[in-house]
């Protein structure tokens, strides 16, 4: 089996985290809410190769706040092959950019904490959110 590194951001601004609504065609959950992130390919760091995702899929880029903690899942990817990813997940600020999708069946919403629980998050997402006390 495969195994993907992706960085992924809570992008925080206040009380509110921006999250993301999945293009149904490319959503390898049931759920359709998520946050942001990018698979650990090439050359740089790791928030060089995540703002490069960031900005080529949402127009933005990230500072690191915080490295947070990291979680893995076993899913079919994209190509319908199963594969284990290995999630690093950070704490992070708009740094540049107006964030939007570039893919137009996505949406964007910032969304305050105490409302996170109202939309139908993926379960990586759950449980990061649990372990920092936002659920």
């Amino acid at each position: 089996m495969k195994t993907v590194l992706m960085a992924i951001a809570v992008i925080k601004k206040g009380d509110q985290i921006l999250i993301r609504k999945f293009d149904p065609a490319r959503n390898p959950y049931k759920e359709p809410w998520g946050l942001f992130g990018g698979r650990l390919e090439g050359d740089g760091t790791i928030v060089e190769m995540l703002n490069r995702e960031l900005q080529e899929r949402w127009n933005m880029t990230v500072t690191i706040r915080e490295q947070l903690t990291w979680d893995e899942d076993r899913k079919k990817d994209h190509d319908g092959e199963e594969k284990h990813f290995i999630y690093l997940d950070a704490l992070c600020e708009l740094a540049s950019g107006s964030p939007e999708p570039v893919n137009p069946h996505e949406e964007l919403r910032w969304v305050a904490i105490d409302k996170l629980a109202d939309y139908q998050q993926v379960p990586p997402g759950v449980r990061l959110f649990k372990k920092l006390g936002y659920y």
